[in-house]
Formats: C-alpha cells, sequence, structure tokens
C-alpha cells in the first residue's frame, strides 16, 4: 500500500502526495507520486493506481515503460525542439495530450487500435488531469462529450508529432497504424472538419449590443469600451487576437497600412508579418483610441470573447460569435465594391494569401451598403 505525505506550502496552503513503492525481489523497481489539493483526491489516486498495478503483468509493463519513450516524451521533445513555439491552439493541445492517459503509453507498444481508442475517448468526453494538480477533484472528470470537430482538431495536431517527432526522439513512429485509425475515425463519423459558419449580425443584433456595451461604459470607463471593439472588427475585419497585438508602432498613417504581426496561417504564422490596407471607417476607428499604452486595443482576447458571450445570452442573441464580426467585415467589403471590389484588392484588405482560406469569409446578402446612414458611426468615430 501506498503512503500520502502531507506538506505546508509557503502560501500556506496543504497539499498531499501520494507514493506508491513496488517492490520485487526485496529491491524497488518502481515508485511513482502524485500531488494533489486534498487528502482525498491522493487517495483516490492511489487507490486506482493501486488496483491497476495488480492486475497479472501490470508491474513489469510499468517498470518496462519507465524505461521506454512514450507519448509524452516524444510530444516533449517535439515541443522543445522547435524553435518558434506554436500557437495557442495547437500548443494547448500538445499539452492535454501528455496529460492523457495516452501520454503514459509507450510509442512502441502502440498500434492502430490505440489510435482508434484515443478519438474514441476524446469523443466521449474523457477528461485529462488538470495541469494544475491542485485543482484535481472528482468533479473534473465528469464526461463532457466533444464534437468530431473538436476530436480532428486533437487528432491533427497529433499527427504531425506522429509524422516529424521520429527523427526528433529517434524512434520509429507507428505511421502506418495511425493513418488506419484516422480512416476508420472519419468513417464512424467521429472525426470531421468543420462546418462552414454563414452567420452575420442583423442591424438589430448590433444596435442591441452596442446600446448595451456603449452604456455599460458610459457607466463605468474603466470598463472594456467593448462598443470600440466591436466597430474594430466590422471595419477592420482581423482577428481579436490581431486586433489586440496592433501596436501603434505598427500603424502607417499617411498610407493608411496596417502590419498585422504573426498573422494566423495553416503552417506558417509565427513571424507571418502581413501589411493590410486600412479602410477608411477602421482609420476612423483607429484614431479614435487613446494613445495612452503601447497597443491601440490594449485588451485580452479572451475578456473579449466572455463579455460578447455574455452580453448576447443576456440580450437573448442566439448563436452569435465575436468571430462572426470578421465574417461581417469581410462580407460587406464585397457587397460594397470595396476599392473596385475585385479579390486580389480586398484580400489587401483582410490579409489573405491567394491560396488562404478567405472564401469561407464571404456571405453576399445584398448589393450596397447595409451600413449608410448608420446612427452608430458618429459614436464609434468619437474619441473615447
Amino acid at each position: 500500500m501506498g503512503t500520502i505525505m502531507q506538506r505546508r506550502k509557503k502560501d500556506g496552503a496543504t497539499s498531499y502526495t501520494a507514493v506508491i513503492r513496488k517492490k520485487k525481489g526485496g529491491k524497488v523497481v518502481l515508485t511513482l507520486s502524485e500531488t494533489f489539493k486534498n487528502e482525498t483526491a491522493a487517495a483516490r489516486w492511489m487507490r486506482k493506481t493501486e488496483r491497476a498495478l495488480s492486475e497479472k503483468g501490470a508491474l513489469d509493463r510499468a517498470v518496462a515503460a519507465q524505461h521506454r519513450t512514450t507519448w509524452a516524451d516524444v510530444i516533449g521533445d517535439y515541443c522543445d525542439a522547435s524553435p518558434e513555439g506554436f500557437g495557442k491552439t495547437k500548443t494547448a493541445n500538445l499539452a492535454y495530450l501528455q496529460r492523457l492517459e495516452f501520454g503514459k503509453l509507450a510509442v512502441d507498444d502502440t498500434d492502430n487500435h490505440d489510435f482508434f481508442r484515443l478519438g474514441q475517448d476524446l469523443l466521449n468526453g474523457v477528461q485529462a488531469p488538470p495541469a494544475d494538480p491542485q485543482a484535481d477533484c472528482p468533479e473534473h472528470y465528469i464526461l463532457k462529450p466533444r464534437k468530431p470537430q473538436t476530436v480532428n482538431s486533437y487528432m491533427a495536431t497529433l499527427r504531425t508529432v506522429v509524422c516529424y517527432g521520429g527523427p526528433i526522439s529517434n524512434i520509429d513512429m507507428p505511421i502506418g497504424a495511425f493513418e488506419v485509425a484516422i480512416r476508420t475515425l472519419k468513417h464512424q463519423r467521429m472525426i470531421g472538419r468543420s462546418a462552414t459558419r454563414n452567420r452575420r449580425p442583423t442591424l438589430d443584433e448590433l444596435d442591441r449590443l452596442l446600446t448595451y456595451f456603449h452604456d455599460s461604459y458610459r457607466a463605468d470607463r474603466r470598463r472594456v469600451p467593448m462598443h470600440k471593439v466591436i466597430g474594430a472588427a466590422i471595419t477592420l475585419g482581423h482577428r481579436q487576437e490581431a486586433l489586440c497585438r496592433i501596436p501603434w508602432s505598427d500603424l502607417n498613417e499617411e498610407k493608411a497600412r496596417l502590419i498585422i504581426r504573426d498573422m494566423k496561417h495553416p503552417r506558417e504564422t509565427q513571424g507571418n508579418d502581413v501589411e493590410t490596407w486600412v479602410t477608411e471607417e477602421g482609420m476612423k476607428m483607429i484614431m479614435s483610441m487613446p494613445r495612452k499604452k503601447d497597443r491601440v486595443f490594449p485588451y485580452s482576447p479572451d475578456t473579449i470573447s466572455r463579455l460578447f458571450t455574455e452580453a448576447c445570452q443576456i440580450l437573448g442573441i442566439e448563436d452569435l460569435h465575436y468571430h462572426d464580426l470578421r465574417h461581417e467585415a469581410i462580407s460587406r467589403f464585397f457587397e460594397v465594391g470595396l476599392s473596385g471590389g475585385s479579390r486580389e484588392i480586398i484580400m489587401k484588405y483582410t490579409g489573405h494569401s491567394p491560396d488562404g482560406s478567405l472564401s469561407r469569409y464571404i456571405h453576399v446578402e445584398q448589393v450596397g451598403d447595409k451600413y449608410a446612414d448608420w446612427q452608430w458611426w458618429p459614436i464609434l468615430f468619437a474619441p473615447l
């Protein structure tokens, strides 16, 4: 049976470390330990692990696994070898795969069924231990089913490790087994590509959102001026992460140009700095912002998403995401025939490459500008 050690941290909080030691021939051959924020979680992990080790051959496999390369190991090597790192989603996916039980599996032992089971577990909502052991609790492991599109994101991330991680970790990767499993997951519709969204806000929905946020900001000017952020989204057409990163130094007022740093790209996000053109309305939005900080829109993308989602819930606006405002902006560029309306010219404003995904943002609904004489322009263009 293992032991649980109680420790008091510098901040006064107590942690509990569960330790399991297994002997063979009078010699310790395996030591496992995990730290938790409460004794109940530590005891639960210890019982679960002891049961698993009591199965026939489990101890020998666990001992052997300590000296073999696991998926957590190769993922770690893959991340360490990247000189520029990865984007937010890929980084999070890799870290999550490391924490799953799959991460403990030896690469040499992995077959197509193991990859299939990984996809199946992800779809069913199996939860990996939290990144912070202190946050571990029974409620964390409640199944939270995922969509096939989300599972596809994890498996696509894993594919990069399977395809390119072998030379880094000096190990043969089971590429064939992985591809067989992926074909089966696709056949069973357990993974799939994201459906194309064509949701655009109506003028009534924008009026309600802007009224809500404008009133909120006037009541307390310490709040994020979300009416300005929404105005920037529908006049500039960039992602919220990109908008929140723009420094004043990347704005060319004379030429109405803006450099978007690390613009999202399927393969080359890091260092993908793109100069974009700025619409007349976009320049007015930018110039209405105070130059008190280094960034034009000095706000957190996560905060913007949260505030937008909360407002939609309060106002009863269904199925509208902040990213849909990018669809709105780009669709409008085509509707008004911006600078002639050609695809090549509009890509100058959006920053898309010729082989990019511009088409998924085009949902033309009319000819002409639905924002002509819009009542909100004077308010949005007014200095903050």
